[in-house]
């Protein structure tokens, strides 16, 4: 079998509770997953917006110091819910607590409802991306202690601070990550359009900077059997008002819902394009066993 990407998890943020998402986050460190994922949301992006939803910045400082070894990210961080100043200083805290564990994942916002919701202004998209390239040099700044940027002690316990990777499909940000960030995030891809969106940011990358990472983020269900699968999302199924097979058709339109085996492949693929690492999702109110059954699929070495 071929390679696959670093493989990371997102904990359960939406319709769970504080118990469920640090035992889920104590189990993917004991499983090997590489990486802990949190979207940056301050309510659920899906449908049920009364859903409980642990927010990103306080989730991983809850997290941080009850794990030792997996990498904490965000799937991204929105430059728009936050002055890039106080961005910047809170993701260098969270990585001086996890003692530089931390990764960045940093984009434009997307979510209309949720700004509305909190009062949060949602300009057009030319100002949205002016305003995250902005957002992305005052944190690159602080993140390296550059002389006349905002004071950021204690600084990240490693030289230039954590990892930068920007959410970008089109041409203008995909360059910006190539030129000035560390790595791009790939939301609900497939291999080609993964491997696509990386030779363009490749392309405006200067020689001298080290090469860049390329994390796909996609919903992701292992099936050892079809009537497991169903039974897994049968509590996410109703409180959709939905029954778990059309449920499970929608959600292999989205992410990789798959055998064992063909998750395997297709995330081997995903290497072949270039991708060094994924952030998966489980769909909400998943028994905990599911994310032993994926590290069964996807971490165990293959047959």
């Amino acid at each position: 079998m071929a390679d696959l990407p670093a493989i990371g998890l997102r904990v359960p943020q939406y319709g769970s509770s504080w118990d469920a998402i640090r035992d889920a986050a104590l189990r993917i460190e004991a499983l090997g997953f590489d990486s802990l994922w949190v979207n940056d949301h301050l309510q659920s992006p899906g449908r049920v917006k009364r859903d409980p939803t642990f927010d990103a910045f306080t989730t991983l400082a809850a997290i941080a110091p009850l794990t030792e070894r997996v990498r904490l990210g965000t799937v991204v961080m929105s430059a728009s819910y936050r002055p890039p100043p106080v961005a910047a200083k809170m993701a260098t805290v969270i990585d001086v607590i996890s003692g530089g564990r931390f990764i960045l994942g940093l984009g434009s916002g997307s979510n209309v409802p949720e700004h509305r919701a909190y009062g949060i202004p949602f300009p057009a998209p030319a100002e949205r991306t002016e305003r995250l390239s902005a957002a992305l040099t005052t944190i690159r700044a602080m993140f390296r202690g550059e002389e006349g940027a905002p004071p950021n002690v204690p600084p990240s316990p490693r030289p230039g601070g954590p990892p930068i990777w920007l959410a970008a499909h089109k041409p203008r940000l995909l360059r910006m990550a190539g030129e000035r960030a560390d790595g791009i995030v790939a939301a609900f891809v497939g291999p080609g359009e993964a491997g696509r969106r990386l030779r363009v940011a490749r392309e405006a990358r200067p020689e001298a900077l080290p090469p860049l990472s390329c994390c796909l983020y996609t919903f992701v269900l292992p099936v050892p059997s079809r009537a497991e699968a169903l039974d897994w999302v049968r509590a996410e199924a109703a409180t959709l008002g939905s029954a778990p097979g059309p449920y499970l058709r929608w959600l292999a339109g989205t992410g990789i819902v798959a055998a064992p085996d063909d998750l395997r492949a297709t995330l081997a693929a995903h290497a072949g394009a270039g991708v060094t690492h994924a952030a998966l999702v489980l769909p909400s109110r998943v028994p905990p066993e599911v994310i032993d059954a994926l590290a069964e699929a996807v971490l165990a070495p293959a047959a």
